[in-house]
């Protein structure tokens, strides 16, 4: 009997199911921590680009609009009325419109 030891604590086997027991739930922690964050900054960008994009339909946007100017170009605002008018001018009675003019 000299050899069995009084075991104090919990065996290897024990040792290794809780390690892995606290790596999964850590994992699943930072996942929901990611995934909270990341929802929050979309949510965010959303909402920052559908009010400028419903400003300048409102002419809340007071900015002028110079082809020339490599910064209108890049304005939120120019970018949706550009892509308003590239979506009507596809559909075929605003084609007939266009031609007209």
């Amino acid at each position: 009997m000299a050899m069995m030891e009084a075991q104090g604590g919990p065996s290897p086997g024990q040792t290794c199911v809780l390690i892995l027991i606290f790596t999964v739930l850590l994992q699943s922690l930072c996942a929901a921590v990611t995934y909270v964050y990341f929802t929050n900054e979309l949510k965010q960008m959303q909402d920052k680009y559908s009010k400028s994009g419903i400003a300048c339909f409102l002419k809340e946007d007071d900015s002028s609009w110079d082809p020339n100017d490599e910064d209108s170009m890049k304005s939120p605002c120019w970018q949706v009325k550009w892509q308003l008018r590239q979506l009507v001018r596809k559909t075929p009675r605003m084609k007939r419109l266009w031609a007209a003019k």
